[in-house]
């Protein structure tokens, strides 16, 4: 992708790991200024060494995507650092593991509220700044296959956090479709993040990309490009719209042996919480 996007501010959550940092990185290469939020603000710090070394500009936002307020601090830092907003990636978002009856009732309001509501805060606190974007002002929030093209098992929570997202975005780029403001999703399958790392494993994520159709997981790299041609003068008449990026998984090919990989992988996952909260109910 060549698109230069130099003395333009991009604001991007989650920035700290896996597909946000991949996005951060990528939009600094392209000469962007970017605002790096996220909440543990170590891994943030050491992605704007990355980005200041190669030549870039980043500052870190330190901020939980779940209080309303901090999202609209992160909108008005970026502002008044870099004198604008003309693009924001909404990346961050909790994972709550499990199906009905096994998720507690704040792992649920943490999905829900780290996907959809904090979309509907940080675009309703950039409206202002994106409208004015000379090249057009961009949301794009990064969704999932899961709840919006299909459904995991044990996963309902997610699901149903990241089809309010889905939701959000249509509806939202009809409000803002008459103020220069295009809204959009890219929404992933299995991504090779750190996140997928810690529950598949090494093995795991190459046995899972061996059953897509493409050959392979995908890469934060994959997601990245995507999302600088979503924000680019190019993109300007695509709104309201979630491009799948699953490398064909969704269409069938080998999807029992991908369920059952990631079902065995999140029951590895759930059984250490389990023993803990049984261990603290005989205490």
């Amino acid at each position: 992708m060549s698109e230069s996007f130099a003395g333009r501010t991009v604001v991007v959550t989650g920035a700290g790991r896996g597909i946000g940092r991949g996005i951060a990185e990528a939009f600094a290469a392209a000469g962007a200024n970017v605002l790096l939020g996220a909440r543990t603000a170590s891994h943030a710090e050491a992605v704007r060494a990355g980005i200041c070394a190669s030549g870039g500009t980043a500052e870190v936002f330190q901020l939980d995507v779940k209080d309303h307020a901090a999202c609209t601090a992160l909108v008005e830092h970026a502002a008044a650092m870099f004198g604008g907003v003309d693009v924001v990636i909404h990346c961050a978002a909790e994972i709550p593991h499990g199906g009905l009856g096994a998720v507690s009732d704040e792992a649920m309001e943490a999905g829900i509220a780290s996907s959809a509501k904090a979309a509907w805060w940080l675009l309703d606190s950039a409206r202002r700044y994106l409208s004015r974007s000379a090249q057009g002002g961009r949301f794009i929030a990064i969704g999932s296959v899961n709840g919006t093209f299909t459904t995991v098992p044990n996963m309902t929570a997610y699901g149903m956090a990241k089809a309010a997202l889905d939701a959000f975005v249509r509806g939202a780029a009809l409000d803002l479709a008459a103020e220069n403001i295009t809204v959009n999703a890219i929404v992933p399958g299995l991504v090779a993040s750190d996140r997928a790392r810690d529950i598949l494993g090494d093995e795991g994520l190459d046995l899972y990309g061996s059953t897509v159709p493409v050959g392979r997981a995908g890469t934060p790299a994959d997601i990245a490009h995507a999302c600088l041609f979503m924000a680019s003068p190019g993109a300007s008449y695509i709104t309201g719209t979630s491009l799948k990026m699953d490398g064909g998984a969704t269409l069938g090919s080998g999807g029992s042996s991908r369920s059952q990989l990631l079902q065995e992988r999140l029951a590895m996952q759930r059984e250490p919480r389990q023993s803990s909260i049984e261990k603290e109910q005989q205490t």
